[in-house]
């Protein structure tokens, strides 16, 4: 049995929500937020990066949110959503999958920590953190208006990596979407699957 350790407001969000789409049977343990915004201790104590999000696997634990869900996608459901080599879009799946963590997430993260910081909105880093992050976004919303999904025309684990920097990142701060429609239309889209309100339902995050 898969246990997955949810940190509120976390990259774990992605591994419950995958759980939730293939229908595999899973251990769902909730931890806080401390008013530092830092994980509850025993949150932190579940693996030595102390960070989110960590699943239990028999007695041992990963961590590392494109493992885990690479973990969970290939190895429970049947691989449903997990493209393979030889797919035709398995390519894309792993551009879309990795894009995610390595060039997205750490421009939108330096715009979080520039806010928490009280770094000037004109500071020259913080422009620059802006302007990487326009530029992904216009290749994200460039994508999303010739394909329904990011791998193609199917959903895959490829979505549930890259839906978490349009919501949950929202109690941080918000991505504006207002000239990336296609963006904008694709997260109301994520949000109606019922798997994913089941999500939230569970964690208890809107």
């Amino acid at each position: 049995m898969i246990t997955v350790h949810h940190l509120a407001r976390s990259r774990s969000d992605r591994a419950v929500w995958l759980m939730e789409e293939l229908g595999a049977p899973y251990e769902l343990k909730l931890y806080n937020r401390l008013e530092t915004l830092s994980a509850e201790a025993s949150y932190k104590a579940l693996h030595p990066l102390g960070s989110s999000p960590v699943i239990g696997i028999a007695d041992a634990v990963l961590a590392e949110s494109g493992a885990v869900v690479e973990y969970l996608a290939t190895t429970q459901g049947d691989g449903a959503l997990a493209a393979k080599p030889g797919d035709d879009d398995y390519a894309d799946y792993l551009f879309w999958f990795h894009f995610a963590e390595s060039s997205l997430m750490p421009e939108l993260v330096r715009e979080i920590m520039a806010e928490v910081g009280g770094i000037a909105h004109d500071h020259p880093s913080r422009q620059y953190a802006r302007d990487r992050a326009a530029h992904y976004l216009r290749h994200t919303d460039s994508r999303l208006a010739q394909v329904p999904w990011f791998a193609g025309e199917r959903f895959t684990a490829a979505d549930i990596m890259m839906t978490f920097p349009f919501t949950t990142t929202r109690h941080f701060t918000p991505v504006d979407l207002t000239d990336y429609p296609h963006i904008a239309a694709y997260v109301e889209k994520v949000e109606q699957r019922p798997a994913y309100r089941r999500c939230r339902e569970k964690t208890g995050e809107q």
